[in-house]
């Protein structure tokens, strides 16, 4: 059973965020967009990468 929850939403989820993400972009690049494109791309990973390593320290803080 857990094993199920982890593929329904850990798996699963993050292949749906993904996929998002990935229309986003090539609607944008499509549309002819390019700079807003790569901002968009660049912007969120880089944003996730910054949250990522937010939330390590905020973790390391209070542990």
């Amino acid at each position: 059973n857990e094993l199920r929850l982890f593929v329904a939403t850990g798996m699963l989820g993050g292949f749906t965020t993904f996929s998002a993400f990935s229309l986003d972009f090539a609607v944008l690049f499509e549309r002819g967009a390019i700079f807003p494109a790569f901002g968009y791309a660049f912007a969120s990973v880089a944003g996730s990468m910054i949250a990522i390593f937010l939330g390590l320290w905020l973790a390391r803080s209070f542990a």
